[in-house]
């Protein structure tokens, strides 16, 4: 089975773009299975197939335990994970299926929190072949303290989970036009350390330099950190992040239609007309 696992700081778009994706497979005809993870959402603007909270609600633990919204959060990530059959049992229900799992914003569950972890690795062991899309706001790309701060906890994760991952700014369409680089700066990230300079003309930062070069050095060191950009009402930006998701699980590589079809119907109807000449 294949699917991708959709996580992102609260407020990046995850459930919009959950929405998208469906309606994506709709057009493609591609049978998929809609699996909520997020046991404090229980507002979504898709079809959800299957849902955390027939488990567990983060509501029904900060009553029942008296506590917060996120030590509720991983309570129920562990009970989860503790009941992990729960959701392999889906999985292997719906094989035939491409499984799109919309995941708790709290990034700390995939940083430092091992249940959600070890969790996903009991899955892949299972069969279930996954990639994380991992969805960051694209507005932040104005603030360079805060770019940085994305970038490194994209690169956390990316260590943490040790899975494909493919990295997406979302909400293109709403990034303005005087941020400080082109948008290819952003998405492939050439010379990070080029962000310092900007850092340094903020008087509260200045005296933070030694600690902004050497995180800027780590996420050079490895290298491993780029970006797609989003705008989900755009056909062409949710087919470019399907085919590269479908990559980084390995869908890409069975027989499956053209994606393109989507996109562009008409050139691929034309060419094999042509082609049958």
């Amino acid at each position: 089975m294949y699917g991708v696992l959709v996580i992102g700081a609260p407020g990046a778009g995850k459930s919009t773009f959950c929405a998208g994706l469906a309606d994506v497979f709709a057009q493609l005809k591609r049978d998929y299975v809609s699996i909520n993870l997020d046991p404090a959402n229980d507002i979504t603007p898709y079809d959800v197939h299957h849902d955390i909270r027939e488990l567990i609600t983060v509501e029904e633990v900060m009553d029942r335990l008296q506590l917060g919204p996120n030590g509720a959060l991983r309570y129920c990530i562990a009970t989860l994970s503790a009941n992990k059959d729960w959701l392999l049992d889906i999985l292997t229900s719906t094989r035939d299926r491409y499984a799109i799992i919309d995941c708790p914003g709290q990034l700390e569950i995939y940083k430092s929190d091992g249940d959600f972890c070890s969790m996903i690795q009991s899955l892949q062991k299972s069969g279930v072949q996954l990639c994380a899309l991992h969805l960051s706001d694209s507005t932040y790309c104005t603030d360079a303290a805060k770019f940085i701060s994305v970038v490194m906890s994209t690169l956390s994760v990316m260590i943490q989970l040790e899975m494909p991952q493919v990295n997406v700014l979302s909400k293109a369409d709403l990034l303005p036009d005087d941020i400080p680089f082109d948008i290819e700066y952003f998405t492939q990230l050439p010379d990070i350390s080029r962000l310092l300079e900007m850092l340094n003309d903020i008087p509260e930062l200045q005296k933070y330099q030694k600690l902004s070069e050497a995180i800027c050095q780590i996420v050079n060191d490895y290298d491993l950190v780029s970006f797609a950009t989003l705008d989900v009402r755009k056909k062409e930006d949710m087919a470019k992040i399907v085919v590269m998701a479908d990559k980084a699980n390995g869908y890409a590589f069975v027989d499956r239609g053209d994606i393109r079809e989507m996109v562009i119907p008409r050139v691929i109807d034309e060419k094999v007309s042509t082609d049958k000449r």
